[in-house]
């Protein structure tokens, strides 16, 4: 299944860049452009990890090469909104709603069945495609894990700090994030 992830939202909307100037200990305003660019990243990295969308009213575009079972695993998923496919002429159709249901499994994903569908295009690698709502309001892990790895960036500006021990993104920020993790274990 390939997913059309959503655009990532402003790292300001998650973390204000007050409180990463707070959790910095920066109390001039000539970094500012700099480490609103760090939480930004540090958003992008923090909704890959866990993939999740970190704002309510996202939606994704997932697709797929047949009408079957499948987890949408990356969102949360809070809605279908819709479902097209490829007809075996290629033209695009929308599939009706009482030709699929889904279900909501309590690790953030929807499983979405299909019944009775019509035939799909032969040579399109991904001719159905399900737009689905997607997000939500970041706990307070998610918050304190985007200040952290914005930290840990601002403080270690180069890919390679020589004259030292070596460190990868600090532990602690996926700790926090493990328990946030949306993983398909279905596929």
């Amino acid at each position: 299944m390939h997913v059309n992830k959503p655009a990532h939202l402003s790292g300001t909307s998650i973390v204000t860049l007050a409180d990463a100037k707070e959790f910095l200990r920066v109390d001039h305003s000539d970094e500012d452009t700099t480490i609103g660019a760090l939480l930004d990243a540090a958003v992008a990295w923090v909704e890959d990890y866990t993939n999740r969308h970190l704002r309510a009213g996202g939606s994704a575009t997932f697709s797929l090469s047949a009408f079957r079972t499948a987890a949408l695993a990356y969102g949360p998923v809070t809605a279908i909104t819709a479902v097209q496919y490829d007809d075996t002429s290629g033209a695009q159709q929308p599939l009706n709603a009482s030709k699929y249901y889904y279900e909501k499994p309590h690790d953030g994903s929807i499983l979405i069945h299909f019944h009775d569908t019509p035939d799909v295009e032969d040579y399109n690698a991904q001719p159905v495609r399900i737009v689905a709502a997607v997000g939500a309001a970041p706990s307070a892990n998610v918050k304190h894990a985007v200040k952290m790895l914005a930290a840990h960036w601002y403080e270690n500006r180069r890919a390679v700090v020589t004259g030292t021990i070596t460190a990868e993104v600090p532990i602690a920020v996926e700790a926090l994030l493990n328990v946030e993790r949306i993983i398909d274990s279905r596929q």
